[in-house]
């Protein structure tokens, strides 16, 4: 009887094979074109993505024109910017600005089969931020809300529409929304500078700018826009958040809507009513061209 040696010269070499996946079908070419430069490209993967896929009209409501340039831009990705400085794990101005976002969203309980809005009620028209929003094919519209804090999450949700959630990073990895908004929460940069892991990690912001299928919102102070990790590999790229902006919608933009807060979400009541928004939709060149 001869005996077999299980030794490992008696297996044959196990290759692995690793696949590095390219094309996205969760959101368009102009976000995956946007992806890849702002950090895929490192990675020396280019993303693709499939059909474009705009934010059905009937499906927003905007109650301001600050508002119709977030939702009528046509853009994968809209900065909505402001002016503050103060704020750190709890910002007012985010809430009201996502807030109104979401309520401009239709909700609308009674769908027709062919997608077509209908009230309930003849005499009536669609309520906004009750029901459920439906696009053109009568599908569900739904949204999220992504922010680095659990304070900015508990008063996200205190006023947002109950179809609507605000989480963290970490709870929608992997997930996924048609309309994702993003807020960064800390306008702070002093604060910002203490827990550069959460604000300035281009990972994390990755993540969550890639949550959506139609369209992310990011809302976020300009005084982000100043901020360099102190401890990165991509320290020379400059700050983080504006390398973001300047690749999704140029150097030098023009905002498609400027005026103040209040405006903006219709309500001049806030003590930060007078605070300066801009609206930035991205003005991404899919085909690969220099902005």
């Amino acid at each position: 009887m001869t005996r077999r040696n299980d030794d490992e010269s008696s297996h044959p070499a196990v290759t692995l094979r690793f696949e590095q996946l390219t094309e996205s079908y969760r959101f368009d070419e102009q976000l995956a074109c946007l992806l890849t430069r702002f950090q895929y490209r490192d990675d020396d993967i280019t993303l693709t993505a499939a059909e474009p896929r705009p934010l059905p009209t009937n499906s927003v409501d905007p109650a301001t024109v600050g508002q119709e340039a977030v939702f009528e831009s046509g853009s994968s990705l809209v900065f909505v910017c402001y002016d503050d400085r103060e704020h750190t794990m709890v910002n007012p101005l985010e809430r009201d600005v996502i807030d109104a976002l979401a309520r401009a969203i239709i909700h609308d309980p009674t769908p027709r089969p062919d997608g077509e809005r209908v009230a309930s009620d003849a005499n009536t028209s669609p309520e906004r931020g009750t029901g459920q929003p439906v696009d053109e094919t009568g599908e569900p519209v739904s949204m999220g809300v992504i922010t680095p804090h659990n304070a900015q999450r508990g008063a996200l949700n205190a006023v947002l529409p109950s179809l609507v959630t605000a989480n963290t990073v970490e709870k929608y990895q992997g997930g996924e929304r048609d309309v994702i908004a993003v807020s960064a929460t800390v306008s702070d940069p002093q604060f910002a500078r203490k827990e550069e892991q959460f604000i300035l990690n281009p990972r994390r912001l990755l993540v969550a700018i890639s949550r959506s299928k139609l369209m992310t919102i990011v809302v976020c102070s300009t005084a982000l826009f100043e901020l360099v990790p102190e401890d990165s590999d991509r320290l020379d790229d400059g700050p983080i958040w504006a390398q973001l902006f300047t690749q999704a919608v140029g150097r030098d933009p023009d905002p498609a809507w400027s005026g103040a807060l209040g405006e903006f979400v219709g309500n001049d009541s806030s003590v930060h009513a007078d605070v300066p928004v801009q609206v930035y939709p991205s003005d991404i060149d899919a085909d690969g061209g220099d902005q």
